[in-house]
């Protein structure tokens, strides 16, 4: 029976990180173990009316391709990747590792080499971002392996995920707005009730 708390999460990740409108295009990156978060947030996204295309990475794809992959590929910057950061609207990264070490062994310089072709893309992004015109936002799935870093059993690491994103409340998306809402008055509190730096010195 699918657990009801992944419902839930899709919903607030679509509904309230996201914030999905009809029409827009959503970038869905993923790993086969995250299935049921992938089926549940790929219908919450069709519901809201977005154009989604789903990336799911192969398990040791990562690996093998900075062991094998020549200069020329690490340095290839994807016309695919670059269509994304200029025209998408939204962005998911799904964390759902099935080997956390997987790149223990890899040489650093050559993922260097490959985030460094890819910098003026994430500066795109990042950009866009800042002008509100791109929502991106990064979870993960419980997954064996992540649980085994936390040293705990796969349920108990699951329960404390999901009672992290208030997945236990019945309506977790009316209850993320309310904090969100909250947190934006204090910051406008906050704001209007700055004091001056006991450090600066009064011009008379």
């Amino acid at each position: 029976m699918p657990d009801p708390r992944v419902s839930k999460l899709a919903k607030v990740l679509t509904s309230y990180s996201l914030e999905l409108k009809p029409g827009q295009q959503f970038w869905l990156r993923t790993t086969p173990l995250a299935q049921e978060l992938n089926l549940a947030l790929y219908t919450e996204a069709v519901k809201a009316g977005a154009y989604v295309w789903v990336q799911q990475s192969i398990p040791g794809a990562e690996q093998a391709f900075f062991r094998y992959a020549s200069d020329e590929l690490l340095g290839f910057v994807s016309p695919v990747r670059k269509l994304i950061a200029e025209t998408f609207d939204a962005e998911m990264y799904i964390i759902a590792d099935e080997n956390t070490k997987s790149l223990a062994g890899t040489d650093p310089s050559r993922i260097a080499r490959f985030r460094k072709a890819g910098a003026e893309l994430t500066a795109t992004s990042m950009r866009r971002t800042a002008e509100g015109r791109y929502r991106w936002c990064v979870t993960l799935f419980p997954t064996p392996a992540l649980a085994q870093d936390a040293d705990m059993s796969l349920a108990d690491y699951a329960d404390f995920v999901y009672a992290a994103g208030m997945l236990n409340e019945e309506d977790p998306v009316t209850f993320w707005r309310n904090e969100g809402r909250k947190q934006e008055r204090l910051v406008g509190w906050l704001k209007g009730h700055r004091h001056p730096s006991p450090h600066r010195r009064s011009q008379v």
